[in-house]
C-alpha cells in the first residue's frame, strides 16, 4: 500500500520547528504531493504552496483551492478563512524551502522503511524502533494478560513526562486488558483513543487472528495543534505491524506446541530410530499413525537459505496452508512430511500445492505416497532427486514429481561406476566401428529396430525406407554381429544399451 503525505502529517514535522498557527478552513487530509513557490505557471491543489503575506493578497482567486503555507503576515492580521497554516514569526524563504523539502523525503524514507520491515519479515519490534523516531511518539505492544507492556519504545529508565509509568503494574494491567473496563474496545478493528489517563493523547490497534483477540499496539503522544499528523502515521503502520505480530506469533506457537513431534518427524527422515511406544505417543496427539500414507516434498526459494526468519515463514506458512503437512528445517533446507490419509479430498492437493508455490516462488520435488512412516527416509531422497532433475527439464514447472524422473535417476545409477561404452551390448561398438570406415548406418538401424519393439515394419516406416532395404539392413546386422533378435537377454540388453547412451543421428 501507498501511504501519501498529508497536511497535518506536513504541519506535525514543521511545527517542530516553526510556531505555526491553523486557519478555519484548514483540511488535515488533504494530500500533497509537494511544495511550490509563487511564480509557478500552475497553481496545483495536489502541492502546498509556499506564499508570503503579499503574494497571497495579491492573489486570492489564483490559490483559492490550494493550501498554503503563508508566511510574514502582518501581526494585526487576522487568521484567513483559507485551507491554510500561517508561519507566525520571521523566517528566511531559502532556509523554510530546504526545511519544507526535507519534511517529503524524510517522509518517503520513511514509508521506504515501513515497506521493508514487511519485505524483510521483521519481528515487530524492529519494525517500531526503526519507526517510531520519525513519528515523535512513544510506541508499545500488549499481548494477553501479562502486566505492563509486552513491548515499550520508552524504558522505565528514560525521561517519561507522559506519566507512562506512573501507574502500578496491576493497574497498568486492568488499563490495558481487563475487559470489564470497556469491554467493547476489544471488539474493534479500527484505531480507537483511549480514555484519558495519561498527559497526553492514547490510541491502540487490536490485533486479531481468526477473530481472536491477541494483543493491542499503542501509540501515546502529547496533545498538540498538530497531533493528527501523528495519529495519520500511527494508522499508517498499524496493519503493518499487526502483520507482522501475528506472522511471527505463529512461528512461535508452532515452534512450542510441536517441538516434540516436529523433532520425531526430522529423526525419522534423517533414518533415525525411535522406540515404537515413544513414537506412538508423540503421533497421537496430532492424529498421526504409523501405517498412514506419507509423502515428502522439498522445497527450494531462491536465496532461502540466507535468510533464517524467511524460512521459518515459508514453514509456518506451509503448515497454515496445507494443515495435513509438518514442514521442518534440515540443513538449511524446507522438507514437508505430507500425510495424505488425513486428509478430505487428498486428489486437489496438487492444483493447491501450485497455486502456493507460484504465490511463494518456490519450486518443489514430491516422492512417491508410501504407507508406513519408517519409509520417510526413502521418500526424502525422492523428492531430492526429483527436485534435482526436474527443472532441468521442465523449467516451466512448479513442481516435479519423482515418478516422473525415474528413468534419468536409473540412467545415472547405471553409469555411476562405469563409463556407458563399457555397459553397451557388443553389438552396438561393432556397428559404431563398421559405419565410421564404411559410412554407412547400421547402428542407427539397429537403435531404431530396437525403439520399435523390433518390428521390421514399424522401423521401415519409422525410417521412411522400403522394408526390403531394412530387411537387407539387418541381415548385414546379424552377419557382423551375430546377434540373436529371438533371445530376450539381448533385447534387454539392446533397449538398456541406447537407453543409457544414444546412438548419434
Amino acid at each position: 500500500m501507498k501511504h501519501v503525505m498529508t497536511f497535518d502529517i506536513f504541519c506535525f514535522k514543521l511545527a517542530q520547528k516553526y510556531p505555526l498557527l491553523s486557519c478555519s478552513e484548514y483540511t488535515a487530509e488533504r494530500r500533497l504531493k509537494n511544495i511550490r513557490l509563487f511564480g509557478d505557471i500552475h497553481p496545483d491543489r495536489h502541492c502546498l504552496h509556499l506564499l508570503s503575506w503579499h503574494e497571497y493578497t495579491s492573489n486570492l482567486k489564483t490559490y483559492a483551492d490550494c493550501p498554503v503555507l503563508l508566511y510574514h503576515m502582518p501581526e494585526n492580521e487576522p487568521l484567513p478563512k483559507r485551507n491554510m497554516v500561517v508561519l507566525s514569526g520571521s523566517c528566511e524563504l531559502k532556509e523554510l524551502v530546504n526545511d519544507t523539502s526535507a519534511i517529503f523525503a524524510e517522509f518517503e524514507e520513511w514509508h521506504e522503511k515501513l515497506h521493508e520491515a514487511e519485505e524483510k519479515k521483521l519481528s515487530p519490534e524492529t519494525a517500531i524502533d526503526r519507526l517510531a523516531g520519525y513519528m515523535q511518539m512513544e510506541i508499545a505492544l500488549a499481548a494477553g494478560q501479562k502486566k505492563g507492556f509486552d513491548y515499550a519504545t520508552i524504558k522505565k529508565n528514560d525521561c517519561d513526562p507522559m506519566g507512562i509509568y506512573a501507574a502500578s503494574p496491576d493497574e497498568m494491567t486492568v488499563f490495558l486488558n481487563t475487559q470489564q473496563e470497556f469491554p467493547e474496545s476489544f471488539h474493534s478493528h479500527s484505531v480507537k483513543a483511549y480514555p484519558n489517563l495519561y498527559n497526553g493523547l492514547v490510541y491502540y490497534y487490536n490485533f486479531f487472528m481468526e477473530d481472536e483477540y491477541l494483543a493491542r499496539l499503542l501509540g501515546i503522544f502529547p496533545d498538540s495543534g498538530f497531533a493528527s499528523g501523528q495519529l495519520r502515521l500511527f494508522r499508517y503502520i498499524s496493519t503493518y505491524v499487526e502483520k507482522l505480530y501475528i506472522r511471527h506469533y505463529k512461528d512461535k506457537y508452532r515452534q512450542q506446541k510441536n517441538k516434540q513431534f516436529v523433532s520425531a518427524v526430522r529423526t525419522l527422515l534423517q533414518a533415525g530410530e525411535i522406540q515404537s511406544q515413544v513414537l506412538h505417543n508423540l503421533l497421537e496427539p496430532y492424529g498421526w499413525q504409523e501405517e498412514h500414507t506419507f509423502q515428502v516434498i522439498k522445497f527450494n526459494q531462491d536465496n532461502l537459505a540466507k535468510n533464517r526468519y524467511a524460512m521459518e515463514f515459508l514453514c509456518s506458512s506451509i503448515e497454515e496452508r496445507f494443515p495435513s503437512c509438518c514442514a521442518l528445517q534440515i540443513d538449511m533446507n524446507i522438507f514437508c512430511v505430507r500425510n495424505v490419509s488425513l486428509e478430505n479430498k487428498p486428489q486437489e492437493f496438487g492444483q493447491n500445492l501450485s497455486v502456493f508455490l507460484r504465490d511463494n516462488l518456490c519450486n518443489a520435488g514430491l516422492s512417491n505416497e508410501q504407507k508406513n512412516i519408517l519409509r520417510l527416509p526413502i521418500l526424502a531422497k525422492e523428492a531430492e532427486d526429483a527436485l534435482h532433475y526436474g527443472p532441468g527439464k521442465h523449467p516451466m514447472l512448479w513442481s516435479f514429481h519423482f515418478s516422473d524422473y525415474i528413468l534419468d535417476y536409473l540412467k545415472d545409477a547405471m553409469t555411476e561406476k562405469y563409463a556407458p561404452e563399457e555397459l553397451e551390448h557388443h553389438a552396438v561398438r561393432i556397428l559404431q566401428e563398421h559405419d565410421k570406415i564404411h559410412h554407412s548406418c547400421l547402428t542407427e538401424t539397429l537403435r531404431v529396430f530396437t525403439e520399435q519393439k523390433f518390428s521390421a515394419s514399424a522401423a521401415a516406416n519409422a525410417m521412411y525406407i522400403h522394408r526390403s532395404t531394412f530387411l537387407h539392413r539387418l541381415k548385414r546386422i546379424q552377419e557382423l554381429t551375430h546377434i540373436n533378435f529371438d533371445n530376450t537377454m539381448d533385447r534387454v540388453w539392446l533397449t538398456l544399451s541406447f537407453f543409457i547412451s544414444p546412438a548419434e543421428q
